[in-house]
């Protein structure tokens, strides 16, 4: 079993100043006995601080950050098949509890727009 990466917008790690949705797509059943995805629902401008002491992942911010929030951390069951639409400022991370025995599989695939696609990654254009 993995440990989670931690609290995370993807915009620390892709950029701010972008225009984005990730599609993250559950592939097998997950958030009892397989790491599913632990949520805050709270809209944000920006980008929290990132890559204090105790983080493990750079682009990670601390749980006492998550908690100043003032919102309730959301844990939920994903069935195959669910999906999960957010942008890069969206505050989640992998939710692993004890007791968790099987390994999630998920689909994850950003959707940029085309005046602000991020240098660091590569774009696919149809």
């Amino acid at each position: 079993m993995h440990l989670p990466g931690g609290w995370h917008q993807d915009g620390s790690f892709v950029g701010f100043d972008i225009t984005s949705v990730d599609a993250w797509m559950a592939l097998s059943d997950c958030g009892t006995d397989a790491p599913g995805l632990d949520l805050v629902p709270h809209r944000f401008d920006h980008l929290l601080p990132t890559g204090m002491d105790g983080v493990v992942i750079p682009h990670s911010t601390v749980v006492e950050t998550v908690e100043q929030v003032g919102t309730s951390i959301v844990d939920r069951d994903f069935r195959a098949g669910d999906a999960l639409l957010f942008d890069h400022l969206f505050l989640h991370r992998t939710g692993i509890k004890p007791g968790m025995t099987r390994d999630r599989y998920a689909l994850e695939t950003w959707f940029f727009g085309p005046s602000s696609y991020p240098d660091s990654q590569v774009p696919v254009l149809c």
